[in-house]
């Protein structure tokens, strides 16, 4: 506890105090209306994760694959599954499939049936006009990407979600079945002044909890604070 007797430089109070993480719980559903930010964050961290794990030169890319309007009534899996076939003749080694039913209108900011398929990979395109007087597709590349775990987080923030199907699929050289990709190694959350592993309290003082009902870390006096064991 050496670390908590000994003044920060930032001059926030920590003398003889303990440090409080606070977090919502979630259920991670992408369906949820309350949590569905938290499930996309988690689900765009996972996506960057592999990407970043396929040994090639280069950075990913984002495709945008839109299907003839012909083909809108198709089953989702039977038009997916031609996605990928689209992507790879323009030279898309394969990536993560983000569905999107719709489109927003601009100047309205409302909502319109679209569907269409946003890709995260690698490649070279080349022949999106010869592809679209082929098969009607429309090949969109949006270019290399600065950020994939914030591209990823947009695309998830207003994706298609069906209890039957996944929202994010992998294809190409990326599929499941061709690349392998060992676990994360996750760190377990730390005490940011002593290190100790950090433990699940609840407050059991008197009067209200001495720190806000909103996430944020906060350091404060040690009376009036429990190890939950398991409650919660």
């Amino acid at each position: 506890m050496e670390a908590h007797n000994q003044a920060r430089i930032d001059g926030i109070d920590v003398l003889g105090k303990i440090y409080v993480k606070r977090v919502k719980r979630t259920c991670l559903r992408a369906e949820c209306p309350i949590c569905y930010e938290k499930w996309a964050g988690k689900e765009a961290h996972k996506l960057e994760y592999r990407l970043a794990s396929y040994k090639i030169r280069g950075k990913p890319i984002h495709l945008v694959v839109s299907p003839p309007t012909r083909l809108w009534g198709m089953d989702l899996v039977e038009l997916r599954r031609l996605s990928y076939k689209i992507a790879k003749k323009v030279h898309f080694l394969g990536g993560s499939c983000i569905f999107h039913p719709f489109r927003e209108e601009e100047s309205t900011k409302r909502w319109y049936f679209s569907p269409h398929f946003h890709m995260i990979g690698y490649g070279w395109i080349e022949g999106v006009k010869e592809n679209y007087e082929a098969s009607g597709w429309v090949v969109k590349n949006v270019g290399v990407r600065k950020s994939v775990g914030a591209t990823a987080l947009y695309q998830l923030s207003h994706a298609g979600v069906h209890k039957e199907h996944h929202t994010v699929t992998w294809f190409g050289k990326l599929a499941y079945n061709k690349m392998r990709v060992k676990p994360e190694l996750v760190e377990e959350e730390a005490c940011p002044l002593c290190g100790g592993k950090l433990i699940k309290v609840i407050w059991v003082g008197e009067g209200e909890c001495p720190i806000p009902n909103e996430e944020g870390e906060y350091f404060v006096e040690p009376k009036g604070w429990m190890a939950s064991h398991g409650w919660g």
